[in-house]
This record gives C-alpha cells, structure tokens and sequence, in this order.
C-alpha cells in the first residue's frame, strides 16, 4: 500500500523544490567539467591562430604587447594569455 501524504505548497515553493531534485540529479549523472589546462602553442600556431605574418608577432613579441616563453631555444605562448590579450584591443593600435 502507498502512503499519500498532502500539504500545503505555493507554486513557487514546488517549483524551487523541483529545480533542486533536478540540479542534485544532474549533479550526480554529468562529471564536471575537467580544469582547462593552459596550452602553448609555437609561432607558427599563434600567428595562424592570431593571422599575423611572422615579422609583426616578433614585433609584439619585443615590444611587450604579448607575453612569451622561451623554453630551451624554443618560443611558446600561452594561448589563455593570447586570447585575454586579443580582448584589449588598444594594446594592438598603430601609433603615428
């Protein structure tokens, strides 16, 4: 035999406790999302990523506007920084 049991809920009391069933649920069935790690990519990536010739990124490179890693006699950048970096765009104006 099932038990019943009847009480008094305002619609917006049920539906909070709804959505809270459903977000535990969810929590249990869907892994969380795995940290990013922070990629570096060579020259050649960032400037297809970037579509700069090779000339303008050592410019940037020299000048400070993008960050770099020189890992042996490799360079590397990493691609988080780049992307922050393409937010700003007034670091990449032209100066007379």
């Amino acid at each position: 035999m099932t038990q019943q049991i009847f009480t008094n809920i305002s619609p917006d009391e049920l539906q909070s406790v709804i959505r809270d069933c459903i977000r535990e649920e969810l929590r249990s069935v869907v892994p969380p999302a795995p940290p990013q790690s922070d990629e570096f990519l060579t020259e050649n990536a960032v400037r297809d990523l970037l579509l700069v010739s090779k000339v303008t990124l050592k410019a940037w490179r020299d000048s400070g506007k993008i960050n770099f890693y020189r890992i042996g006699s490799r360079i590397r950048y990493k691609k988080s920084e780049l992307l922050a970096a393409l937010e700003s765009p007034k670091k990449y104006e032209r100066t007379a």
